[in-house]
């Protein structure tokens, strides 16, 4: 029996800190910044539009927002949520923060995040050095995507209808005609980069419907049959021309 109550406290020693550490973790209020517009470096330096946002605890009832100890705004509906802009504050650095007003009476502090507010010159001079390397690098993929299968890709007569490959057959908005999708062309989200291999246009192209594939599949068998007539009128043409000068 001794024993038994020696465990019996053994486990309510050691289960009251477990306790009050899940209660401390659920009560705990957390503040975190979202870009809305604008530029937001990895260096902290922010220019633009952007939102504070708080999450805690289900008894959290209102939060006052601050901003260098002052507050800037209280919200007293989830979510909880305060936008601002950089340009309505001086520049240099700024430290935001929280309370948390919780509906039995306690009162919740939120981590702290510190950012530069820079000029609208710098963040766009700074996100320019980004995004212009980054566009130059998909300008040059995606050419590259649509010359080098023309070059070293399947040649416009070896299509086979039906064979379309790992990136789907599309339909070609020029001629109609359909084609299968190279896998490595540049996804340019709308679509892939392509060259149709039977008019030549360069095209952001979808994967194509089987409907749509089936439909173009048909316009490419009757066109494919013309061409065949033509190449046979042109050889008879040819023979009897031949044949002539023999005759004579």
């Amino acid at each position: 029996m001794y024993m038994f109550r020696i465990i019996l406290l053994a486990v309510a020693i050691l289960g009251n800190p477990l306790h009050a550490l899940s209660q401390t973790e659920d009560e705990s209020l957390t503040l975190s910044l979202s870009r809305e517009f604008g530029y937001g470096g990895l260096d902290g330096k922010i220019q633009g539009t952007f939102s504070l946002r708080v999450s805690g605890p289900d008894a959290l009832e209102y939060v006052e927002f601050m901003i260098d100890d002052q507050v800037v705004f209280t919200d007293a509906e989830a979510p909880f949520r305060y936008q601002f802009r950089t340009a309505e504050y001086p520049l240099g650095d700024h430290q935001f923060s929280a309370l948390g007003y919780t509906t039995d009476g306690r009162v919740l502090e939120s981590n702290t995040l510190v950012r530069n507010f820079i000029s609208a010159e710098e963040g766009w001079g700074t996100a320019s050095k980004i995004v212009v390397p980054i566009l130059i690098g998909v300008v040059v993929l995606s050419l590259a995507g649509a010359i080098l299968p023309t070059v070293f890709g399947r040649k416009p007569g070896a299509f086979q209808v039906g064979d379309y490959g790992a990136a789907g057959g599309a339909v070609c908005p020029r001629c109609e005609l359909p084609f299968p999708r190279r896998f490595f062309s540049p996804n340019l989200v709308l679509g892939k980069l392509e060259r149709c291999p039977h008019c030549g246009k360069i095209a952001i192209v979808a994967r194509a419907a089987p409907a749509a594939l089936t439909a173009a599949e048909e316009r490419w068998r009757t066109a494919a049959e013309d061409v065949r007539i033509v190449d046979d009128e042109e050889a008879r043409l040819q023979r009897m021309l031949e044949d002539s000068r023999f005759e004579e």
